[in-house]
C-alpha cells in the first residue's frame, strides 16, 4: 500500500515541478517581453502551426475538461470531479485488495484478521493527510485542504475494514476473547468510536453543528488510536507512527506562532501591542476587516491562508480560525462573513465601527499559493463571489506588483466580483487604492463588480443589507468556531445569482449601472478608473469567451481562478468546459486551466 502511495506521490511531485518549471521560463521570457510592450499576435500563430501541431493541446484540454473541470453531483457528498473519484475509488480498491490477498486458508475464506490489518494501516494515512503541515503536501505541491478527499476516504476504508474484522470474529466465534476480555472490551470501544466518528462526519452534521463534529470527531479519533492500542500491542507501532504525526502537526504549527508573533516579547507589555495589535473595522452589518500589521518573520504568497488566534474573543482561549489573506504584502488583511461561533462573538464584541483594542496572533502562512503559474498565462480572470474576493484580491494586487517588476507574462487581467451592493466594494477600497495608484504598467487590468441584488442592482447606493447567513460547506475550517474556511465566507443569494442576466452578444453590451462623477465607496479617482459596475450575476461564459479570444499564445494561455459559493464554482466549470473545447484549440484558440478555491474540510 505505502509503495503505491510513494509511487503516486513521486509522480507528482515530477509533475509538480514540470509546472513550476514551466511557468518560471513563461515568466522569465515572456515577462521581458511584456515589459517592453511585445505582445504575439494570434492571427499570425494561427497561420504558422497547423492542427496536428496543436494536438495534444487539444488532448489535454479534453482530458482536463473530463478529469478536473466536470463534477459529479452526489447528494451525500460534496460536488468532486472524476479525478477524485479515480483516486477515491482506486485508493479504496488497493487497500480492500491487499487485505483480501491471501484471505483464503485452508479452502476457506478467512477475512477477519487481514481487515483489522487494513484498519490498522490506515492510522498513520488518516492523520498524515489531516494535518495541515504533511510531509503529502510538501511532496506533490497539492495543498492539505486539496487532500481531504482522500482523508476521508481514508477514514471510511478504516471504519469498513475495522467492521469487517469485527464482524468476521463474530462469524467464526470469539473464543477465549469474548465479552469480558480486555481484547473484546478494547476492540469494541475502538469500533463504536470509529462509527460515531463517522456518523457525525456527514455534511449535514458539519453544516449545523459544526463545533460538535470537530469535538466529536477528535475525541473519537484519540479514543479509537488508544483502544486500536490495548487491542493488538503488535501493531501498535501503526499508532505510535500517527500520534508522531500528529504531535509533529502541532508542534510544527505551534513553533510557527512563536517565530511569526515573537512571542518570548509578549510578557513585556510595552512589546505586547507591537507584536499582537491588530484592527478590526464593521465595513458592512456582518462583515469585519481585520488588519494585522506587519510581522516580519511572516510571508504569503497570493491565495494563501493564515490562522487567527484572538483570546479575548475565543472561547477556547487558543482557538484558530482560518481565512485567506486578502493583501498580497505588507499588513495582513482578511475579510470575515459574521455567522456562528468566533465570528459572531467578534461582532458582537465590536463596540464601534473601529476596534483597536484586540489581539491577534497568527499561524501560517498556510495552502500551496499557484501564484507563480497564474503568472505565466498571458490572461488571468479571477471569479469571486461574496467575501471570496480575499482570492481575487491578493492575486490581483500580486499581479500587479510583478507587472510593475516585470515579472509576468500577463498582458490582461480581469477580476469580477458578484456582490448583493455595489457598496460593498468599500470593503477592498483601501486594497484598490494602493495598489493602482501607480497604475499596473503593461497589464491591462478591468474590475467588473456585479450587482446581484434585485433593487439595488439598478442602481447603486450606500445602503448596507446583510444577506441571511449562509452556512459553510461541509467543515470549512479546521479549528473550533463557524466560519468558512480559509477565505471566503459566501452569502448565497449574492453568489448564486438573485437575478439572471439576459442573454448578451459581447462584453460592450452588458448594460452598466451609471457610476456617479466623483470617487465613491472609498475608491480613489486612479482606482475607480479600473471599475465598473453591471447589473445581474455575472454571464461566466460570454466574459471567459471574450477574454479568451483576446488572449496571445506566446505564454501559457488563459488561466481562471474562482472563488465563491458552489452555484457561481459550477457556473465557471460549464463555461470552462464549453469554451475549452479541442475544436477551439485546434483552431487556434489558447488553452485555459482553472484553479478553484474551495475548502472541503
Amino acid at each position: 500500500m505505502y509503495y503505491v502511495i510513494a509511487g503516486v506521490a513521486f509522480g507528482c511531485l515530477c509533475l509538480w515541478a514540470w509546472r513550476r518549471a514551466a511557468a518560471w521560463y513563461y515568466r522569465r521570457k515572456v515577462g521581458r517581453a511584456r515589459a517592453a510592450g511585445v505582445r504575439s499576435q494570434d492571427d499570425k500563430d494561427k497561420d504558422n502551426k497547423g492542427a496536428l501541431a496543436r494536438a495534444p493541446s487539444a488532448a489535454s484540454a479534453v482530458l482536463s475538461n473530463w478529469a478536473y473541470v466536470k463534477v459529479v453531483p452526489l447528494w451525500m457528498f460534496q460536488h468532486v470531479t472524476l479525478a477524485e473519484w479515480f483516486w477515491s475509488v482506486a485508493y479504496l480498491g488497493i487497500a480492500l485488495g491487499l487485505g483480501f490477498w491471501g484471505c483464503i486458508r485452508d479452502g476457506r475464506l478467512d477475512y477477519a484478521n487481514p481487515m483489522g490489518y487494513v484498519a490498522f494501516g490506515q492510522i498513520p494515512i488518516l492523520i498524515a493527510l489531516a494535518g495541515r503541515n504533511n510531509t503529502v503536501s510538501w511532496i506533490t505541491g497539492v495543498s492539505y485542504e486539496k487532500l481531504n478527499y482522500l482523508h476521508r476516504m481514508s477514514g471510511r476504508v478504516a471504519v469498513l475494514a475495522t467492521w469487517l474484522h469485527t464482524l468476521g470474529w463474530f462469524h467464526q466465534g470469539l473464543g477465549p476473547h469474548g465479552p469480558g476480555s480486555e481484547l473484546f472490551l478494547s476492540g469494541m470501544l475502538g469500533a463504536v468510536a470509529a462509527l460515531i466518528m463517522w456518523l457525525t462526519s456527514f455534511a449535514l452534521v458539519r453544516r449545523v453543528m459544526y463545533e460538535f463534529f470537530l469535538v466529536v470527531h477528535i475525541l473519537m479519533c484519540f479514543i479509537f488510536i488508544v483502544a486500536s492500542w490495548y487491542h493488538w500491542p503488535m501493531l501498535g507501532w501503526w499508532c505510535w507512527t500517527g500520534l508522531i504525526f500528529w504531535g509533529f502537526d502541532r508542534g510544527l504549527g505551534f513553533l510557527r506562532m512563536i517565530l511569526v508573533n515573537k512571542a518570548w516579547l509578549l510578557p513585556f507589555a510595552s512589546k505586547r501591542a507591537e507584536h499582537s495589535a491588530c484592527v478590526v473595522e464593521l465595513v458592512d452589518p456582518a462583515v469585519l476587516r481585520i488588519t494585522v500589521p506587519t510581522r516580519s518573520l511572516f510571508r504569503w504568497s497570493p491565495g494563501q491562508h493564515a490562522l487567527i488566534t484572538m483570546p479575548q474573543v475565543a472561547t477556547l482561549r487558543y482557538e484558530q480560525h482560518p481565512f485567506t489573506i486578502a493583501s498580497a504584502a505588507g499588513d495582513a488583511v482578511f475579510l470575515v462573513r459574521a455567522q456562528k461561533g468566533f465570528t459572531a462573538r467578534l461582532l458582537a464584541r465590536m463596540q464601534s465601527d473601529v476596534e483597536s483594542g484586540l489581539n491577534a496572533y497568527l499561524e501560517g502562512p498556510y495552502g500551496v499559493s499557484h501564484h507563480a503559474e497564474l503568472l505565466g498565462h498571458d490572461t488571468l480572470l479571477l471569479m469571486c463571489g461574496g467575501t471570496g474576493i480575499t482570492y481575487g484580491t491578493s492575486h490581483l494586487l500580486g499581479a500587479v506588483a510583478a507587472a510593475h517588476k516585470g515579472t509576468t507574462a500577463l498582458s490582461a487581467l480581469r477580476l469580477v466580483w458578484n456582490v448583493r451592493d455595489a457598496a460593498h466594494v468599500a470593503w477592498i477600497a483601501p486594497l484598490l487604492n494602493k495598489a493602482l495608484e501607480n497604475g499596473t504598467a503593461h497589464m491591462a487590468v478591468a474590475i467588473d463588480v456585479y450587482v446581484t441584488r434585485t433593487g439595488a442592482s439598478l442602481e447603486p447606493g450606500p445602503g448596507h443589507e446583510p444577506g441571511p447567513g449562509h452556512e459553510p460547506g461541509p467543515g470549512h475550517e479546521p479549528g473550533p468556531g463557524h466560519e468558512p474556511g480559509p477565505g471566503h465566507t459566501p452569502d448565497s443569494e449574492e453568489d448564486s445569482g438573485a437575478t439572471t442576466p439576459a442573454t448578451l452578444s459581447s462584453s460592450e453590451a452588458v448594460d452598466k449601472v451609471s457610476v456617479p462623477e466623483k470617487p465613491t465607496y472609498g475608491l480613489s479617482e486612479q482606482a475607480a478608473r479600473f471599475v465598473s459596475f453591471h447589473k445581474g450575476r455575472s454571464p461566466a461564459e460570454m466574459i471567459l469567451r471574450a477574454d479568451t479570444e483576446r488572449s496571445a499564445t506566446d505564454a501559457a494561455g488563459v488561466a481562471v481562478g474562482v472563488c465563491g459559493p458552489l452555484e457561481l464554482q459550477l457556473d465557471v466549470r460549464r463555461a470552462i468546459c464549453r469554451v475549452n473545447s479541442a475544436s477551439a484549440i485546434l483552431r487556434g484558440q489558447p488553452p485555459i486551466e482553472l484553479h478553484v478555491e474551495s475548502f472541503g474540510w
